[in-house]
């Protein structure tokens, strides 16, 4: 129970209880007294306290008895977990033990943060050595150091390119590749093979007629570059004027087989040859403008591109791993320094703090103390004014209106148990 809480609550419940049972004894007293006054009792000669008494006195050491019971452990925890452990601490604290306890704290607080720097950059290089991180920065860095020298060489740092977006120019050459199947379909059926045959020998051509036109077009782009490309070039336009040429011959046979006129087989014919060879061309133009003049700037462009786009966003990821463990690392050493701060402040108010609560503690042990102490005379005092308002009142009420022997003696003092407790000292 806390003092404050005894002062404030108990001390009036107990207060009250007292003054009831005590207006009740002394009715009773009165009563007592008028009853044993009439018989005379106890006789003049009797030289001992009589029963009622006796039985007064019992009651009222027995209140004192239960109040010391409640009491006693109010003062005894007061004592023992309040007072005695700042008593303690009091005598073991001095100036000097603070400052070494001040330098002990600030000697922890920098190992902290200096194993707690040491963890970070561990950390960081943890992060930064990530062996997928560290290949794409090597290949980013290569690439980029091949790219500087490749643009200082050209004199540019953009692809020559007149046919963008590059998706547009793939759509053109599947439909190119689209464009030709039903004709080359045509042609292979004069074969009168399986229908899983003649689709499988019309698609090849249908594959290779945009693959040279693709090639053919960034040969000629680039045949700057490469002494042979010319060669080739020319060596892929006969190539794709032979195949025109022998799938429109395949053709015009294959028409004749059906009945068509001779007239009129080698107009189809030319007509077949030259639909081939425009189509060849158109890819072949759009490749031509979908190239950049360069392989080497075009290689070099395109290698330093995707690594570049790889690295960043690698180190995006690294950025943003790193970024969280700064964040990790700031709040922990606002952490440290705070305790740190918490921790000297304790110290150094201590001392102070620890006399307050002790000036404190003494002022409501001293209080509740003095509490049962008063209350100890005041049951003492309403015992001693039952007995006296009973015999006032069986004096009046005797016959003989004489006294008996007992009541010569002074009526014997209660036995107070909270009088053997001392008050706290208030020197600190």
């Amino acid at each position: 129970m806390e003092a404050l809480d005894f002062l404030k609550t108990e001390q009036k419940e107990i207060e009250s209880k007292i003054s009831a049972n005590h207006k009740a004894r002394m009715q009773n007293s009165r009563q007592k007294g008028e009853e044993d006054g009439k018989r005379n009792l106890p006789s003049v000669d009797d030289g001992f306290i009589s029963p009622y008494e006796q039985e007064l006195q019992s009651k009222y050491q027995a209140e004192i008895e239960e109040m010391f019971q409640q009491g006693s452990q109010v003062l005894e925890e007061l004592y023992d977990k309040e007072y005695k452990p700042v008593e303690e601490e009091l005598n073991e604290l001095n100036e000097e033990k603070i400052n070494t306890l001040l330098e002990q704290a600030e000697t922890d607080k920098n190992k902290k943060l200096e194993e707690l720097n040491l963890n970070h950059l561990d950390t960081i290089k943890d992060i930064e050595n990530l062996p997928h991180y560290q290949v794409a920065k090597q290949r980013y860095e290569k690439s980029k150091a091949r790219w500087d020298e490749v643009t200082s060489k050209h004199g540019r740092h953009e692809l020559n390119i007149n046919f963008r977006p590059y998706w547009v120019y793939i759509l053109l050459l599947i439909f190119i590749g689209i464009a030709e199947f039903p004709l080359n379909n045509q042609v292979f059926l004069s074969f009168r093979e399986t229908p899983l045959l003649t689709l499988i020998m019309s698609g090849v051509l249908v594959l290779t007629l945009p693959f040279l036109a693709h090639a053919a077009g960034k040969i000629l782009k680039q045949s700057k570059e490469k002494k042979l490309y010319p060669f080739l070039f020319v060596f892929l336009i006969l190539i794709i004027g032979s195949i025109s040429y022998m799938t429109s011959i395949l053709r015009a046979n294959y028409i004749g087989e059906l009945g068509a006129p001779e007239t009129a087989l080698l107009l189809d014919q030319w007509t077949f040859f030259t639909i081939g060879i425009i189509l060849f061309l158109v890819g072949a133009i759009a490749s031509f403008f979908a190239h950049d003049d360069s392989i080497e700037f075009s290689e070099a462009y395109k290698k330093f591109h995707n690594n570049e786009e790889i690295f960043l966003e690698l180190q995006k990821d690294v950025s943003s791993k790193r970024e969280t463990e700064k964040e990790y690392f700031d709040k922990t050493r606002k952490a440290i320094q705070k305790e740190y701060t918490e921790r000297t402040d304790f110290l150094k108010n201590r001392l102070q703090y620890l006399k307050n609560r002790k000036t404190q503690i003494t002022g409501e042990y001293n209080k509740v103390l003095s509490c049962f102490q008063g209350l100890e005379r005041k049951l003492n005092h309403f015992c001693k004014e039952s007995i006296y308002h009973y015999r006032d009142t069986n004096l009046t009420f005797r016959n003989n209106h004489k006294q008996p022997q007992a009541w010569a003696k002074e009526v014997p003092e209660l036995k107070c148990n909270f009088h053997k407790y001392n008050v706290l000292n208030k020197e600190l």
